[in-house]
């Protein structure tokens, strides 16, 4: 059974897509995680931040990524924020409501930015009105809200033509084309030649509430790479393919 893809190329001038274990030192993931792209396309349809989860759930659509960056760059930023480090600060210590010398100093806070980053974006909508709905909205540029990188002065740039709607199936024999980031614990893999990549944990879904995100363990290659997947029997039918035999993983 053949689906349809929607595919664009997502980039900007800076990026960050926050770890949310690297608070008090903001870092980037290197590619944005379906919970990000969620966002994107609540932003482009003009859904509210409390709808968007409910008009289309995580399972009801796949997401996935190829970094077309072929080097990685990266910018960081230190902004003099108000620390917490001598205590716990209650709403009766807030240190510019109760100024104090004992509390409150300003140190800097290095943000990590990810500087000249290019993406594809492939999304596998199961909803038909909404699909065609985005594809339009995005072919046409037709955004209700800005697309942003992760923050919202971080203006995205979305480039597409009318052919990047194709169709897909679920591979029942595998090659060794696999052509977006994956999941490490499924794929099993040997590089053909010398080349980076990242190895990230990455949001894929979380509850309405936005607590308890669901990761995976994804690998994201930068540049050119060849690799040979060592695991093909127990990938059959887990990866689909395109009409030129390219593989993708939808998480």
């Amino acid at each position: 059974m053949e689906n349809k893809v929607i595919k664009f190329k997502l980039s900007g001038d800076y990026a960050l897509f926050k770890k949310p274990f690297a608070n008090n030192q903001p870092q980037s993931f290197v590619i944005p995680p379906k919970t990000a792209i969620l966002g994107l396309i609540g932003a482009i349809m003009g859904w509210s931040k409390e709808d968007y989860i409910k008009n289309l759930p995580f399972n009801t659509f796949g997401y996935a990524v190829r970094l077309l960056t072929s080097k990685i760059k990266k910018e960081t930023v230190g902004i003099n924020l108000m620390q917490g480090k001598n205590g716990k600060f209650t709403c009766n210590e807030n240190p510019i409501s109760h100024p104090s010398p004992d509390r409150g100093q300003r140190s800097p806070t290095r943000y990590e930015f990810i500087k000249d980053i290019e993406w594809e974006v492939f999304l596998l909508i199961d909803n038909q009105s909404i699909r065609e709905e985005l594809f339009e909205r995005l072919l046409k540029k037709v955004f209700v809200y800005n697309p942003n990188l992760g923050m919202q002065q971080l203006f995205a740039r979305i480039d597409m033509d009318e052919n990047d709607l194709f169709a897909v199936e679920l591979a029942k024999e595998l090659n060794d084309n696999l052509y977006t980031s994956f999941d490490k614990n499924m794929v099993k893999f040997i590089i053909s030649k010398p080349v980076a990549f990242y190895n990230e944990l990455i949001p894929i879904s979380f509850n309405n509430d936005r607590s308890l995100p669901v990761t995976r363990e994804m690998i994201s290659f930068v540049g050119d790479y060849s690799l040979k997947i060592t695991n093909k029997d127990e990938l059959k039918e887990k990866l689909y393919a395109d009409n030129d035999g390219l593989l993708y993983q939808f998480i």
